[in-house]
């Protein structure tokens, strides 16, 4: 990282960054704060339990690697070459989780083998059901080949979220520049700084909205209108719920409401 950063700093034009800035009068560490707090979200934290004993029937329970939602007329999803899929988790929306208000449920699957890493590669799903129909459910069968899932519930907790270094010129390009003029040597330590006072030290996590938390680099993908794409969620590698993306990596996955496009992507250490 350090590398990746010294590469960044000696590209900075900070004169041209200390003009611009002196015009809107922002000068300060306390300048840097002020911007910094206007971008805040708050995101939904999720804490995957340990295994347990799934219900007898968990399809109307959010959770990870139990029995998922069906209703009727649907078929377990496989990827485009005829290959199931695994379920990895499904999350019933309600007023205090960060998901657009028009989402119901989201559920995913992956495909392990085939281990995709982008949103055009096969075998990741992400289902979408705008509403819930109880009296139209239907019990599916998991494929055999599939073998058996750990069941685990999850504890959902509000917490807060701001880009990280390399994301926060797409969210706020004066506090980036800023950051850069108050600490030419190390631009991101100023930025960082202000994320610790007002939210407290970010690290890697599962969660609903929010800003994501790159591994391996500033990735987000743009909307119809060059804006950034919002978090739909971040998977963390889950050692309680037996998942390892990569090498202890994370997907992200974006979500557009006017659009409803979905993207993908999967980084790892």
């Amino acid at each position: 990282m350090s590398g990746k950063k010294d590469r960044f700093k000696a590209e900075l034009p900070f004169e041209k960054y200390r003009k611009e800035l002196n015009e809107m009068n922002l000068k300060t560490i306390s300048d840097l704060e002020n911007l910094v707090k206007l971008i805040i979200r708050t995101a939904t934290k999720l804490a995957v339990l340990p295994p347990s004993t799934p219900p007898e029937n968990t399809q109307l329970i959010s959770q990870f690697g139990g029995q998922p939602y069906f209703k009727k007329g649907e078929q377990w999803p496989k990827s485009n070459n005829g290959k199931n899929l695994e379920f990895i988790f499904q999350i019933f929306n309600n007023e205090h989780l960060q998901l657009p208000q028009g989402i119901a449920l989201i559920q995913f699957y992956y495909d392990w083998e085939e281990l995709p890493w982008d949103t055009e590669d096969d075998g990741w799903l992400v289902k979408i059901y705008k509403t819930i129909e109880k009296e139209n459910i239907e019990f599916i069968d998991k494929p055999n080949e599939l073998g058996k899932s750990k069941y685990c519930e999850i504890s959902f907790s509000p917490t807060k979220s701001l880009p990280d270094w390399e994301g926060i010129d797409l969210h706020c390009h004066s506090a980036a520049k800023l950051s850069c003029v108050l600490n030419e040597d190390e631009p991101w330590d100023s930025y960082e700084q202000i994320v610790t006072k007002l939210i407290g030290q970010q690290s890697y996590q599962s969660q609903l909205g929010g800003y994501p938390m790159w591994v391996q680099g500033e990735s987000t993908p743009e909307d119809a209108e060059g804006n950034p794409m919002r978090l739909l969620f971040q998977i963390d590698s889950e050692d309680n719920a037996g998942l390892m993306w990569g090498d202890v990596g994370l997907i992200y996955v974006f979500y557009d409401e006017k659009s409803e496009r979905i993207e993908f992507t999967l980084q790892c250490h």
